[in-house]
């Protein structure tokens, strides 16, 4: 009984003191909750970045994607089509591939357009993902995906231009891969005209027949092949785009200045808050209170700051990362994935730095006497 007092007596004073100063409270929560909702934000693109990423490996069945080695980015791969077609095929842990051009061309009112050529045959296979019209059946038809559509209004019936040649849109489609969304996809040969890469494509879907392991069969093609390198995961994206690396690294660092910024507001919040109650502390241990009691006090109001701040700046995350998501050019790379892992990160970090901010606080409370603290003015 005593126990449940004593945890109810110190509860309640932790509660009472982040009460009384109810702005000074929310104003110390915000400065933390910046940093969770950059941390939400930024770490909900980046893991639906990531999804986006092995959907595309999974993309038209496939266990691999390959690309030329040695590339800065992805889509400046170039392979010879004919000849890594066969090196692929010849491979008995091979069952299918499915080759694929990317290229940046402008279409108005788009200046940078994520325009993929596939087979015409690939397309058509798809067809369950159209959403609006039907496949292209023919060179001089296209169709576009969903995000594509909206950013270019475009139609199912209209026409779009790609360099001197007039298409026509018959359909449009949607994926799991946002990249895709934001995609006008053509006729492999078509886009190899249009570009002037006749007999270039890429990179390879890679389908594997049962019972391989396809990063044992990603090796195996890479030892064989020095040109290319062979990706199973997203893991392995590093291999031919630094990108996901870079936002990871980009969430990283947003955590650390989070803590560091955000733990000196605490530090600050906690230091002013001790000092304008050094007498009421100095009571408290009058009455008996031990210094690590003090110490717990001040620690687990420093806890409720920065749980307020973690609700306060998960819901910012989202909204952030919402809006990102339809900002143009931004919503043909963006779509947010809320899933656990960000909201966890971001409440550990608040609570973490207001532990962390509240320490010095915390200890010079401890070491308050009741008698200075009686004389204190």
């Amino acid at each position: 009984m005593c126990a449940a007092t004593h945890d109810l007596t110190l509860i309640g004073m932790t509660l009472r003191n982040l009460y009384r100063q109810r702005m000074r409270t929310l104003l110390t929560a915000l400065g933390v909750a910046v940093g969770s909702a950059a941390i939400v934000a930024f770490g909900s693109i980046t893991r639906g970045l990531w999804a986006s990423t092995q959907a595309t490996i999974r993309f038209s069945e496939g266990d691999l994607m390959v690309f030329q080695r040695g590339v800065s980015a992805d889509i400046f791969s170039t392979l010879d089509q004919d000849e890594t077609t066969r090196f692929l095929l010849a491979d008995p842990a091979v069952e299918r591939v499915v080759p694929s051009l990317w290229q940046v061309m402008p279409i108005w009112p788009t200046p940078f357009c994520f325009i993929m050529g596939m087979p015409l045959d690939e397309v058509q296979r798809s067809g369950e993902r159209i959403i609006a019209g039907r496949p292209p059946q023919s060179a001089n038809e296209v169709v576009l995906g969903s995000v594509a559509a909206r950013t270019m209004r475009r139609q199912v019936g209209e026409k779009v231009q790609i360099s001197h040649r007039v298409l026509e849109v018959v359909g449009i489609f949607e994926t799991e891969v946002v990249f895709f969304n934001a995609a006008v996809v053509v006729p492999l040969e078509t886009l190899q005209d249009l570009s002037k890469r006749a007999g270039q494509v890429t990179n390879y879907q890679v389908k594997l027949k049962p019972g391989h392991e396809a990063r044992r069969v990603a090796d195996q093609l890479e030892r064989k092949n020095a040109k290319i390198v062979a990706i199973a995961g997203a893991d392995q994206y590093k291999k031919v785009d630094q990108g996901l690396e870079i936002a990871n690294a980009v969430v990283g660092v947003i955590g650390f200045l989070s803590i560091v910024i955000g733990g000196v507001i605490v530090m600050n919040t906690m230091w002013m808050t001790v000092h304008e109650r050094t007498r009421e502390i100095g009571i408290l241990r009058a009455l008996g209170w031990p210094g690590r009691r003090i110490v717990a006090m001040v620690m687990i109001e420093a806890a409720g700051v920065g749980l307020l701040a973690w609700v306060i700046g998960s819901f910012l995350g989202v909204g952030l990362a919402r809006l990102s998501e339809r900002l143009p050019i931004a919503n043909q790379f963006v779509d947010p994935l809320f899933d656990w892992p960000p909201f966890a990160w971001a409440l550990a970090v608040a609570v973490l730095l207001s532990i962390l901010g509240a320490a010095a606080p915390a200890w010079r409370a401890a070491k308050i006497s009741p008698v200075e603290a009686l004389r204190y003015e």
